[in-house]
């Protein structure tokens, strides 16, 4: 199973958002081209413009397309690679306390039995059922209908302006048929029946966003057991690191510990030092005393 360093994982997001701008970009760049094209037949429209503002009409729509949507597609992996690492973080200290509660109540109880899995086991098993709870839906593996159910959530404004654009270009096309009526009646009977199309399946994706919101999106096994994986990392770092930190505290403490014998030391040998000059002075002032004695 493969994990992905943060450098690698950001190459991978900054490409899927380079590839997500060049697609809409290039759907952006059809309806302008035919827009510039249709305009062309128009002789006011010829006279004008000259080659330069036609294409630049043609290519900015799709120029913008592309920067706005590479930006909004990096900005969410974004947001949804920082979700990913609070909720492994937060899964790894809820899934800590957990097997410390559960220590704790089997030291209580004093069971005899002998526990069937390992306390790893139990901590990977812990780290699954946070998994589950998260708000995902795991599947053996993912279906077309799962990858639009996913992919709905994730973008429904992307679904809705594909589905909302065509449809309101059939309902002018339906009314371009009917010679009675003039260009602005035409015009109004799209807006009428659009404004409704586009209300009726913007109600559908938004009731059909909210439930997946509640029930959670499909990911496949293996991506749950990488979600595990991922815990099981961090969680290793995490000991990894309070075991040098505890390391480094231990050697600190020894070196302070030593620092302070040594001062001890030299203070002890400065203080037998200055007892023994004040016995030598006072040795000396008893000999002075002496012979001044003898000499009177």
């Amino acid at each position: 199973m493969t994990s992905l360093t943060p450098g690698k994982y950001a190459e991978e997001i900054s490409n899927k958002a380079f590839q997500e701008g060049i697609l809409n970009g290039a759907f952006a760049l059809i309806p302008s081209y035919g827009a510039v094209w249709a305009a062309m037949k128009n002789q006011k429209f010829v006279k004008a413009t000259n080659w330069q503002s036609r294409t630049a009409l043609v290519i900015m729509p799709a120029l913008f397309t592309f920067a706005y949507t590479a930006e909004m597609k990096l900005s969410h992996q974004m947001k949804q690679m920082a979700s990913d690492r609070e909720h492994v973080r937060e899964s790894t200290e809820w899934a800590e306390r957990k097997h410390a509660e559960q220590k704790r109540q089997l030291e209580k109880s004093k069971e005899s039995t002998k526990q069937s899995r390992s306390a790893e086991e139990e901590i990977t098993l812990l780290y699954r059922q946070s998994v589950e709870n998260s708000g995902v839906r795991v599947v053996p593996k993912l279906g077309m209908h799962h990858r639009i159910a996913n992919f709905w959530q994730e973008n429904p404004i992307k679904v809705l302006a594909c589905m909302a654009a065509p449809a309101v270009a059939y309902i002018f096309y339906g009314r371009s048929g009917q010679q009675h009526l003039q260009l602005q009646m035409k015009v109004m009977h799209t807006r009428v029946m659009g404004q409704f199309t586009v209300l009726t399946m913007l109600l559908t994706l938004m009731g059909f966003k909210h439930y997946m919101d509640s029930n959670g999106k499909f990911i496949t096994e293996d991506d749950a057991q990488q979600r595990v994986f991922d815990m099981q990392e961090r969680r290793k770092g995490l000991l990894e690191r309070l075991q040098v930190e505890k390391e480094l505290k231990n050697q600190l403490n020894q070196r302070m510990a030593q620092a302070h014998e040594e001062d001890l030391a030299k203070n002890k040998n400065s203080t037998s030092l200055l007892k023994k000059a004040a016995k030598r002075e006072e040795a000396a002032l008893i000999r002075t005393e002496k012979l001044e004695s003898h000499a009177m």
